[in-house]
C-alpha cells in the first residue's frame, strides 16, 4: 500500500497502513460545517471507498461546532465505510469534545478515546483486522 497524505487549512489526513487513516487537527482550529465536509471528502479520497478505521488526533482542536459534529456523525454512520474511530486527546478541551461527541452523538461504530497515539493506532489496526477476518469468513 502506498503511503499518502493530504493537507487542508485545518489539518492533515494520511493513510500509512492498510485500512487505517490518520487525521491530525492543527493547533487552535475550529471545525465548522464547511471544514467537516472537507474532512469527510479527504477521508473518501484516501480510503477510495473501502472500509477503514480512523485515528483522529484532536489535541490541537479548539472547538467543533454543533453543525459540524452532527454532520460528521450522520455522514460517517450512513456512509457505512467507517469500522471504528480512535480519538487521541491530551488536552482538557479535546477530552471534553471527545466525551461530548460520544455522549450526544451515538455513532454506529465503536469509538474509543486514547491519550497515546501508538495505542490508538494499534487499536484501530486491530479493529480493522478483526473486521476483515469476520467479513472473509
Amino acid at each position: 500500500m502506498m503511503k499518502r497524505t493530504v493537507r487542508s487549512d485545518f489539518g492533515e489526513v494520511s493513510i500509512r497502513h492498510e485500512g487505517v487513516i490518520l487525521a491530525k487537527v492543527f493547533h487552535n482550529v475550529e471545525i465548522d460545517l464547511e471544514r467537516a465536509k472537507t474532512y469527510h471528502a479527504l477521508i473518501e479520497y484516501l480510503c477510495r471507498g473501502e472500509e477503514h478505521c480512523t485515528v483522529i488526533d484532536l489535541s490541537g482542536i479548539s472547538t467543533v461546532t454543533p453543525d459540524a459534529r452532527k454532520h460528521l456523525q450522520e455522514v460517517s454512520s450512513s456512509w457505512g465505510k467507517t469500522i471504528a474511530v480512535a480519538l487521541i486527546t491530551n488536552t482538557f478541551t479535546a477530552r471534553i469534545i471527545g466525551s461530548f461527541f460520544l455522549s450526544i452523538n451515538k455513532p454506529a461504530y465503536p469509538v474509543k478515546i486514547f491519550t497515546d497515539s501508538l495505542e490508538a493506532q494499534h487499536w484501530a489496526h486491530t479493529e480493522y483486522k478483526r473486521y476483515i477476518t469476520r467479513v472473509a469468513s
